[in-house]
């Protein structure tokens, strides 16, 4: 991989609803920290964590205060696009022209708070779509998990094109399996039988899309009409956070329907776990030993060589 150490795309930082009204969040994310607050205008806000005056965490004791974020140490407040607003006992009044944080634009979509990362200053080159069903009252609201993983983003990425590890690792066997890559959207249709370690089997089709390089969802027709989400942030260069989600299309009382979406959630993190046991020991290979059984894990590749591209080498990135 060449360019930047970090991905250019869209990635989940939080989920909406652990963040009410003016409340704040100390996150860690792309080996560094940010802050992640809510105003009274209901606005999500990401900024750099460190105060440029001398250094506090805006995430570790900082207050909300309107739209604005109030730092712990000597109370200077910063606005949702980074700059000061008010140091409260400076004499004459003049702000510091420098006396900003970065503000990193964000994207609130499905329930799921989004920054957009780019090591190169780039604006955001797509968005992250709504999801139809998400607020449907037809439709069970997400249920979620968070997984930190010693692993790199592009391991995770691999499960796209690597049918033969589902029947091996998983336990599901795969009738139908295809691949297509279109621009930033890196997509997966499958179709077969899956057999949860709690027992019985489940026949399903799904169209699983990666929007971007960090953000999948999957409509998934199987006993439960269903959609997931999968969403993998990087920490550092070696850890990561994914967080999965499922949301069921309602058949039963609220009460079964949320005993099933918990099922589905916790399958989730068994197959999860299954895999990580694999990524967080694997060797990375840069030119891997493939048969023609393996699929298109060279196209996948290609596809995601893109999202660490400099600006100069987007028009060739072959």
């Amino acid at each position: 991989m060449s360019g930047a150490t970090y991905a250019t795309g869209w990635f989940v930082v939080a989920i909406s609803e652990e963040l009410a009204t003016g409340e704040v969040l100390s996150l860690q994310y792309f080996g560094q920290k940010l802050v992640l607050f809510r105003g009274e205008s209901g606005e999500a806000t990401v900024l750099d964590a460190h105060c440029p005056h001398l250094g506090a965490d805006l995430g570790v004791g900082g207050t909300v205060v309107g739209d604005s974020i109030r730092c712990p140490f000597h109370a200077w407040r910063f606005g949702a696009d980074g700059g000061c607003v008010e140091i409260p006992y400076c004499i004459s009044g003049k702000i510091p022209p420098r006396a900003r944080v970065r503000a990193w634009t964000v994207s609130e979509k499905n329930g799921l708070v989004f920054v957009w990362h780019d090591t190169f200053g780039r604006a955001p080159s797509y968005e992250i779509p709504p999801i139809a069903e998400h607020g449907d009252p037809a439709w069970t609201p997400w249920t979620m998990s968070l997984m930190t993983i010693r692993t790199a983003p592009r391991e995770i990425i691999e499960n796209v094109a690597d049918r033969a590890h589902f029947p091996r690792v998983h336990s599901t066997e795969i009738d139908s399996f295809e691949n297509a890559f279109e621009g930033h959207l890196g997509i997966q249709r499958a179709s077969g039988t899956a057999y949860p370690r709690a027992g019985g089997s489940d026949k399903f089709k799904l169209t699983a899309t990666y929007h971007g390089p960090a953000y999948q969802v999957t409509e998934m027709e199987s006993f439960l009409p269903n959609r997931l989400i999968n969403a993998h942030t990087p920490i550092d260069e070696t850890t990561l956070h994914l967080r999965f989600g499922v949301m069921l299309k309602k058949m039963a009382s609220e009460e079964k329907m949320a005993r099933y979406a918990n099922g589905y959630r916790d399958n989730l993190q068994i197959g999860f776990a299954e895999d990580v046991q694999i990524w967080e020991n694997k060797a990375w290979r840069d030119r891997p030993m493939l048969c023609d059984g393996d699929g298109a894990i060279g196209a996948l590749r290609r596809w995601y060589r893109q999202f660490y591209l400099p600006p100069a080498a987007e028009e060739h990135p072959g």
